[in-house]
Order: structure tokens, then sequence, then C-alpha cells
């Protein structure tokens, strides 16, 4: 089978190492792969050369060229290919390429099942050819292997010289930016939501809105409640930014000792923290083979999956992160990974010290988590689940 990857920008460089790990993946499956640099000065040149043989279909993150015309079609109808892709962040941030209209040929995964949901509710039906969940795979190195369990756990202790890591950015203080002059139905039902939202470990911000919107004894029908969802991108990013900033501001004033990689930190706004600059997704592959403990924030997925967290544990570290339904179906707590809640966020720090102490048991959730990971969610899984969702395309669509 032959396979276009379409890579573009991204911030670390996080997204193009996603496709080329994928694409080691189909290869190792048999296929050929051919990715396609949108971002490069002979992207179009390359991308010809990839037409010039049939393709059965193209694969990209976050829609990236679902753009791309030939003529007055879309490029997938007009190379009678499918287009599947995989979303990374909330729909909310990139409708408008949801809206992308072609005849049977979009298939779209979502890195959390409320996002699959809620797409599925929005759209209409044969909108797309599929909807599925699929978060995004471990990467492992630059170029792909996968380690040894014996080689990562080996002298495991001594030879991880960060005890707690984070990769990230820091947004700033919360903002609701929704906020105008006026106060209206929308703005304060928008901060009810909020609020609604950040009381609860897992509840998902559109479901707060349809929770608040019923107290007001409103009954909004399906197109206007599409249209408040789209209206509350900068409500979704305020629940990230100030989830963020909490888990942050509570590890600082206990002055837990954090390890940062990262843009946003330049002004160095916890102190307790050790910046070591911006950093690379490349470079955060080496570092995870040094750390002991990931710390991570799992961006409101509250029934997902976040590339950090597989990427670490592939690598051979421990993993403290919020809770999530998604995490649910293969990890338990303390055993294969640590967890926090939003609403016992006080706990954390004490929670870090106590693994930090017990090098042996914290190793051993590392060794689980490992293994999870390298049966689970490896780029090969991911693989495998992409070609099914090819083959249910083609079987149920054309």
């Amino acid at each position: 089978m032959r396979i276009v990857l379409l890579k573009g920008q991204s911030q670390y460089g996080s997204l193009r190492l996603h496709i080329d790990q994928l694409a080691t993946a189909f290869t190792a499956l048999g296929h050929e792969a051919v990715i396609v640099d949108l971002a490069a000065q002979d992207a179009v040149t390359r991308l010809n050369a990839a037409l010039a043989r049939p393709v059965q279909f193209f694969y990209a993150l976050n829609s990236m060229g679902v753009d791309l015309r030939a003529g007055d079609q879309t490029l997938y109808d007009a190379a009678d290919s499918l287009f599947i892709t995989l979303h990374v962040d909330h729909p909310v941030h990139l409708w408008e390429r949801l809206e992308t209209k072609m005849d049977r040929r979009f298939i779209v995964s979502f890195l959390d099942e409320t996002h699959v949901k809620l797409v599925r509710d929005c759209f209409p039906p044969g909108h797309f050819a599929a909807l599925s969940l699929m978060p995004p795979g471990a990467n492992t190195s630059i170029p792909p292997a996968m380690p040894t369990e014996s080689e990562l756990f080996r002298d495991w202790a001594e030879r991880r010289d960060i005890p707690l890591l984070f990769t990230g950015t820091y947004r700033g203080a919360p903002d609701r930016r929704w906020r105008g002059a006026e106060r209206n139905f929308v703005t304060t039902l928008f901060d009810d939501a909020a609020d609604l939202a950040l009381s609860q470990d897992t509840l998902a911000l559109e479901d707060a809105i349809d929770q608040v919107v019923a107290s007001r004894d409103v009954s909004l029908p399906p197109a206007s409640r599409t249209q408040l969802i789209r209206k509350s991108r900068e409500v979704y990013q305020y629940v990230e930014a100030y989830r963020r900033h909490r888990l942050l501001e509570t590890l600082n004033a206990a002055g837990v000792r954090l390890v940062v990689y990262g843009k946003g930190w330049e002004n160095r706004p916890f102190p307790a923290f050790d910046w070591r600059g911006e950093g690379s997704f490349e470079e955060t592959l080496g570092l995870l083979r040094r750390t002991r403990l990931v710390l991570n924030s799992n961006n409101n997925f509250i029934a997902g999956g976040h590339e950090r967290v597989f990427a670490a544990q592939v690598n051979g570290a421990a993993v403290v992160s919020d809770a999530s339904r998604y995490y649910d179906r293969y990890y338990a707590d303390g055993r294969d990974m640590l967890f926090y809640r939003w609403s016992d966020l006080d706990a954390l720090p004490a929670r870090i010290e106590a693994a930090l102490a017990d090098p042996a048991a914290l190793a051993a959730v590392a060794r689980a988590g490992f293994r999870q990971a390298a049966t689970h969610h490896t780029w090969e899984a991911r693989a495998r689940h992409i070609l099914g969702l090819f083959e249910a395309g083609n079987i149920l669509t054309r």
C-alpha cells in the first residue's frame, strides 16, 4: 500500500516528529510511506512527484493540508484517495478545517473520546467517512528504535540525574478574555461553565456548557448549540491555562525542584523551578532517558491521552499525571503511573516527594509503565489502527 504523509510547522517540532515515527511504523509493516513536507520550498514539486503513482490514502496531523485543491475539487477527491488525520487539540481550535467537504473521504481521529462525541453531535451525518479515538503514539529515539527493557532499567536510578521534569509552555496567568464591557447571556454563561468545569476532575467543558444552559431553563436547537461551542474557544484556553498555572503555582509554593524546558518561562515566574531553555521535542527524547519522574498536565483532555505520557514511559521514566478516563483503561495509580486530582491538588507536592524518596518503588512504576506503553501505545500500534480505519473507509463508503 502507498501512503503519503503530510507534515508542516509545529511548536517544538513535535508534530513533525510524530509523522517521521509514524512513517517508520508504516514501513515496518510493509507499506510504502512517502513524506511530503509542506513547509519546504519544493513542497509542490515533491507533492506532484508523490502523485505520479496511485496513493491509497494521505495522512496528516491536525488536518494539515486538508485545504489543498486540484481545480474545483479537493486534492483527495481528484486523487481518488482517502484523507485521514489525527487532531491533537480540542476540535474548537481547528473547527474550520473540520468543515472541509469531501466525497466521503474524510476520516478524523481525536485523542479524547469527548472530542469524538462533540464532532459527531455537531456535524451532519455523512460529513465524515469515520471518526475514531486515537491518542498519539510513543516517540522513542531518532531514528526510531524501541529500547529494550533491560537496557532502560539497568542501574536505573544511577543513570537518571533529573529527578523531576516538565516540558511545555507556560501560558501565563489565566485571563477570561471573553469578558468585554458588555455582560450578557453568553459571557455570563461562559463564566459559570468555566467555574463548573474547574470544580470537577473530569468534566468536559462542552458538557459544563450544556449543564449551565439547562440550569437556566433554556433549550438550544443543535445549530445554536454548535455556534455556542464554536464561540467558546477562549473559554477552553482559559480552563487549560488555569489548570496549568494552578499546578505550577502549587508546586512552586511547596518548593518542589522542577526541571523545566519550554516557552514562556523567560521571566522566571516560579523561582523554585530550574528553567533550562526552550528545548525541542527531539531534545526531550534524550532528557527522558535521564529522568526519573515526568510531570504531565493533560491539557484538559479528561477522557484522552497526551503524547508526553507515552513518550516518557517508552523511554523508561515514571509519570505523574492528572486523571483521565482513557488512562483508566490501561493504568492503575501506583502500579504503572501516579495520578493526582485537581480537586486535591495540595496533596501533590508530598506525593512527588515521597515518590522521589523511594527510587526502587519508582523504578517499578516506571518499568510497569514502559510495558504498557510498549504494548499498547507505540506508533506501530497506532499505524495498525489507521490501517483499520482505511479498510473501514474503503468498505463502508466506496
